[in-house]
């Protein structure tokens, strides 16, 4: 099982648009001055998945909107900070680039990581619910080494930008509320600890929510649009806060 250092911080869910829509300005503002002021505390930060509204790696591309968040977590590397990304569900293609250029280690898959003598499960949660069955479908879709070939084909304006009209769609339908009820997040976080793991720190469904047990906790994250909650472990306690904005 992996270690990490602690303090550990857990972000996720900030959906930072590539093609900005009103409202949206401050977004990816806000997001850096949690990076500097409160992720620059952490020896490790765990992003749990849709950092960005879309995320895919074009071979000699980066979306422009993302570099000044991608600057801000290369800078907290320099400095000597862990950064381990798990990929969301709309994190199509991660890699490369996120692990060569910017620093961070790449996990599509949950990863599990003892700090402090506690375990830890992280995963972001999409397929977690059994109502997410045609989305699992969707993921081994999206991710199939094809799908990433000729996806890469396409120009990165076209790609980014068809992208992000499947994200409005599912973000203006609400997409399946039922996979989004906290009761099977929370009896999977159950199973987990009972398992024998101290704590679940899990993203993905919008909702922040802490929730004890005889062997630890389970936190889901929440996320940055609405709540701007994030998750904290340090000096053996496991917190779900909230950003506050000067």
């Amino acid at each position: 099982m992996k270690s990490c250092k602690s303090p550990v911080y857990f972000l996720s869910d900030c959906h930072l648009p590539l093609i900005m829509r009103r409202g949206q300005e401050s977004w990816t503002e806000t997001v850096i001055d949690f990076l500097r002021r409160e992720a620059s505390k952490a020896a490790t930060l765990f992003l749990v998945g849709d950092l960005f509204d879309f995320w895919f790696e074009w071979r000699h591309s980066v979306p422009g909107a993302a570099f000044p968040v991608l600057a801000e977590l290369n800078r907290l590397v320099q400095e000597g900070k862990e950064i381990i990304y798990l990929a969301g569900n709309h994190d199509g293609h991660p890699g490369r680039f996120l692990e060569k250029e910017v620093g961070l280690t790449v996990s599509r898959k949950p990863v599990d990581v003892e700090i402090d003598g506690r375990k830890f499960h992280v995963i972001h949660g999409d397929g977690v619910s059994p109502a997410d069955r045609a989305y699992r479908v969707l993921r081994a879709l999206v991710r199939w080494k094809a799908t990433e070939t000729i996806y890469r084909y396409i120009h990165p304006d076209l790609g980014i930008r068809f992208a992000h009209q499947l994200s409005k769609i599912s973000h203006d339908t609400g997409g399946n509320r039922k996979a989004t009820d906290l009761t099977d997040y929370i009896a999977y976080a159950v199973r987990r600890l009972d398992e024998g793991y101290n704590y679940v720190v899990m993203g993905h469904i919008h909702t922040a929510h802490y929730q004890e047990h005889e062997n630890g906790a389970y936190i889901s994250i929440g996320d940055w649009i609405g709540k701007r909650s994030y998750g904290v472990f340090e000096n053996g306690e496991l917190r779900l806060k909230y950003f506050k904005t000067d």
